[in-house]
């Protein structure tokens, strides 16, 4: 993320997957429909947009009211290796608001946005990980050349 932002944090989790295995399930998978389904749940469809920005990042705008600002909400996915060659599954989250008034507010919702994030990557990482279990190793199935005596 470079853009500017009131406030952000990162929050870092371990995959029991090898990392291809990883990024196969994760792109199998819309990471974060699930927490767009969560928050439409909540009622903010007629309030706040959610967008898929790139492969692994969504933005969530979201109007404050009439004659207010809004805010917006980036939430940046990426999987990597650690030292010790573990997959790691990030999210980083930033937020910033259109004016004054919405970055205010930004602040004081800052600590349900963080507690929403850690949740989340912490659900994507059991995800992956229950997926990487689940579905055995199985190698491709090869073409084989038959000779047929016509």
């Amino acid at each position: 993320m470079n853009t500017t932002y009131d406030v952000r944090c990162t929050f870092v989790r371990t995959v029991e997957a090898d990392l291809e295995e990883a990024q196969r399930l994760l792109a199998q998978h819309d990471p974060m429909r699930s927490f767009a389904d969560r928050l439409s749940a909540l009622g903010l469809d007629d309030r706040a947009i959610w967008v898929r920005t790139g492969e692994l990042s969504y933005s969530l705008i979201w109007r404050l009211g009439p004659g207010s600002g809004h805010a917006r909400l980036d939430w940046q996915l990426a999987l990597d290796t650690d030292g010790a060659e573990r997959t790691t599954l990030s999210l980083e989250v930033g937020g910033r608001g259109s004016d004054a008034d919405a970055r205010v507010r930004v602040l004081r919702a800052w600590l349900l946005v963080e507690e929403l994030a850690r949740g989340h990557v912490g659900r994507l990482a059991r995800m992956v990980g229950d997926f990487a279990e689940e579905e055995p190793a199985v190698a491709a199935p090869r073409l084989v050349a038959v000779g047929m005596g016509l």
